[in-house]
């Protein structure tokens, strides 16, 4: 995408989430443990790829992380969110990977939270790649997985069944309590715990607005 098209995507981006944001009611479950455990230091917070869109507005500005791919849809993203006062960090499992684990690291000993989709940014859908398993064992911070779901939505042909909120809906946000984990653990243990626990979160999240994914 040339800088021109780039410059206008990202403005009509952030400016139709600007609206969803403005016009949406947002509904948070689970805030009081997430918020105690923040109150002692920085948290991973984890979700699937494709409700990515759903924590943004009311999460901004608080200088959190986000992990980004290194791919031209990922520049679009990392400048979307840069304009709702997130920082981005750019990488992936398929694509820098050792470098976005550096930089999430970097960023949770700074003392800020750190946000990724375990399963982007090419899937397979909904199966948690090494990356957050590995940020959480080797910082020690909990990881927070978190549910989104949507009232109104549209739902991309896209290999995650991307899901991009309308407006007029509402957000609803279920978030599992914090999960600790010991330098120890292993890797594949941790993997499947975070999965199962971001997995009950998003069916929470979706019987709450009565969507039944196909």
């Amino acid at each position: 995408m040339n800088p021109t098209a780039l410059g206008w995507a990202c403005r009509a981006g952030a400016g139709y989430l600007g609206v969803v944001g403005r016009t949406s009611r947002y509904r948070i479950i689970g805030r009081a443990a997430v918020e105690a455990a923040r109150g002692e230091g920085p948290v991973l917070w984890a979700f699937w790829h494709n409700r990515l869109l759903g924590p943004l507005v009311p999460y901004r500005d608080q200088g959190i992380g986000v992990v980004i791919s290194r791919s031209d849809d990922g520049e679009l993203i990392s400048r979307i969110v840069e304009r709702f006062g997130y920082v981005s960090i750019r990488g992936s499992s398929s694509r820098g990977g050792a470098m976005a684990l550096r930089g999430v690291l970097r960023h949770l000993a700074s003392g800020r939270d750190v946000a990724l989709t375990p399963d982007g940014p090419r899937g397979p859908r909904y199966r948690v790649q090494p990356g957050v398993a590995m940020a959480a064992v080797r910082s020690g911070v909990p990881v927070v997985p978190v549910g989104v779901a949507y009232s109104r939505r549209w739902v991309a042909p896209s290999w995650d069944r991307f899901q991009v909120p309308l407006p007029f809906g509402r957000v609803e946000l279920v978030l599992g309590p914090p999960l600790r984990f010991d330098h120890r653990e292993p890797i594949g243990r941790v993997r499947a715990v975070i999965q199962g626990a971001i997995g009950r979160a998003t069916q929470r999240a979706d019987a709450r607005v009565g969507w039944v994914p196909p």
